[in-house]
Formats: C-alpha cells, structure tokens, sequence
C-alpha cells in the first residue's frame, strides 16, 4: 500500500556516479555487490525492497532509496535519452527535478532470479515495455552497458542503438 514503509532493514548506498569499465571489472562489481547476472553469477540474490509510492508513475526501493519510473522511455539514442530527461526534469515528473539513468549497479539491481509472468527477469510492478535499459555505464573500450531483462543478462551498446529504452530513477535518500 502506498504510504507503507516495507524495509526496517539496514540501507544500502549502490555507486551513483556514472563509470567507466571493462568486461573484467563488471563481472567484478556483479560480484561483490551479489547482484543477479544470469551468466557470470546466477546465483546472485541482491534484496531490493520495493514499495508503492500511490502515484502510479513510481516505485521506491526503501533498501537503496531509489525512486524507479514503473514504466520508462522508447528512444532511439543515448542523445535523445537525455533530451527526455532534461524534460522531465523541468516538468517535475512526479514531484522530481532530479531524474537521471541508473548506474549500472542500480540497473542490476532491478535484476531478479526468476522470471515474472511476462517472461522477463523484473518485478511484476515496472512495465514489460522496456526489455533492456541504458546505464550511465560507458564500456571500456566503447558504448554504454545496457541491462537486458529478457535474458537476465548485462551487455555492451552503442549510444545510438535504435529501439534502446531507459527507465529514470532519482535518489531520496
């Protein structure tokens, strides 16, 4: 229910500031932060704690302090991306001028083991619409890292991948 705190755990601050890595140390930080990857650590169990924010645009994530977009942008670039975001963030989407992509930590974060009813490895609450994210990630030697929900899976993209998705998140905590 919105309004309804669900984590009295212990919070967690996953890395914000955008990176830039090679296969190597992706795999690393999958590892160390036991995120889900369905090839270089299937049995990756990141707890997320999610919570309705009774707005229908939003989810929180009470462990990180993440606010997620439940549904998120069809766009064609990296460029247009943040075109979208400058204007969500003058708009004040949700009551928020601070929307950017997730970091490549917090994509994976949305990362879960089992797939839901629409075959993709996301929490039922966030749109199918968007399979795979953009991250704020740059490759090591070039493109971006992108989160695949389809098939559990972290990839290499060009900034101008056509048919690239992106789902915005801001931090409250």
């Amino acid at each position: 229910q919105a309004g309804q705190h669900i984590w009295d755990g212990e919070r967690v601050a996953l890395p914000d500031a955008p990176q830039s890595l090679d296969a190597g140390q992706v795999e690393a930080e999958i590892a160390r932060w036991n995120l889900f990857e369905g090839q270089t650590n299937p049995n990756g169990r990141f707890v997320t704690a999610l919570a309705d924010r009774g707005d229908d645009l939003t989810v929180i994530d009470e462990r990180s302090g993440l606010v997620w977009q439940r549904g998120g942008l069809d766009l064609a670039s990296f460029r247009a991306t943040a075109l979208a975001i400058e204007q969500f963030n003058r708009q004040g989407l949700a009551g928020g001028h601070d929307w950017r992509l997730p970091t490549l930590h917090e994509a994976l974060s949305l990362l879960e083991p089992t797939r839901n009813d629409q075959g993709l490895h996301l929490h039922p609450c966030f749109s199918t619409k968007q399979p795979f994210i953009y991250t704020t990630a740059r490759c090591r030697p070039g493109g971006y890292w992108l989160v695949d929900f389809r098939q559990g899976r972290v990839f290499r993209g060009s900034g101008s991948s056509p048919g690239a998705f992106a789902r915005l998140c801001r931090s409250v905590r």
